[in-house]
């Protein structure tokens, strides 16, 4: 999954540059990790495609029947390399 991860730092603050439609679940869990974090999704270009949540997986939401990323790994790979560049300890 090529997706670049964009982060800036100003101050205390952290901001984040996802490409694509992004579920915020999965943006959720970077700032449980990081509370002074921003993401912005559909920065950097895009994935083709939504990383899906377990849910709407079992749900058969459109999204899910849409996915090229029909498995949430894409969206947990997101969360723990977001989580790596921040320098969060225990990523997922």
């Amino acid at each position: 999954m090529p997706a670049e991860i964009m982060v800036m730092h100003v101050g205390p603050w952290s901001f984040v540059g996802w490409p694509g439609e992004i579920y915020v679940e999965f943006a959720l869990a970077v700032k449980d990790r990081q509370p002074n974090c921003y993401l912005i999704s559909l920065a950097n270009g895009e994935l083709q495609g939504y990383p899906v949540t377990e849910e709407a997986v079992r749900q058969g939401s459109y999204e899910a029947l849409n996915a090229l990323f029909a498995s949430p790994e894409a969206g947990m790979l997101l969360v723990k390399k977001t989580s790596e560049l921040l320098g969060v300890r225990g990523t997922p």
